[in-house]
């Protein structure tokens, strides 16, 4: 928008009856309009997160601090999409921050936005791959376990030549 300033100059008792104009553009602060929380992740799949903005022109960089437990390891800073494959190293959900600053028309918005994203991890088995034996005839009870709370359990077997029953 153009801010105009109307000066009228008076010195020693005269007015100078011309007035000057003085235009001054005001350029908007970019801020940042997509989403604060974008959609959780899997471990090992690739973080990608358009900004967007409604001041056209807006560049957006980002920096991205250590968080213990996931790779890579950082800090890590870009511009635009993060674009990073984040993989969760623990057994619960770790959440990763970007903070985007904003910038457009020579204005660097001062104020930062945080964008947040969790990063579920890869259940994995932690019981046993290697049962005792059974005898033929017995029960094979196996109960699987995972570090990763509320993980659920499917399985499949194979037909095997002598076991009954035949399978699959």
């Amino acid at each position: 928008l153009t801010v105009r300033y109307v000066y009228t100059l008076t010195a020693n008792g005269c007015t100078n009856p011309t007035t000057y104009n003085v235009d001054v553009e005001v350029n908007p602060m970019p801020t940042l309009t997509s989403s604060l929380t974008p959609p959780a992740i899997c471990s090992g799949s690739v973080f990608s997160y358009i900004p967007t903005s409604g001041t056209a022109g807006t560049s957006f960089g980002w920096t991205r601090a250590i968080v213990a437990g996931i790779t890579p390891v950082g800090p890590t800073s870009g511009t635009g999409n993060p674009n990073e494959t984040l993989t969760n190293t623990t057994v619960s959900p770790l959440t990763v921050r970007y903070v985007f600053t904003l910038t457009a028309n020579g204005c660097t918005n001062p104020s930062t936005y945080n964008v947040d994203v969790v990063v579920n991890p890869m259940p994995t088995l932690t019981s046993s791959l290697t049962p005792p034996a059974i005898c033929s005839g017995s029960v094979f009870s196996y109960t699987p376990t995972s570090g990763t709370s509320g993980t659920s359990f499917g399985w499949t077997r194979a037909a095997v030549a002598g076991i009954t029953p035949a399978g699959p």
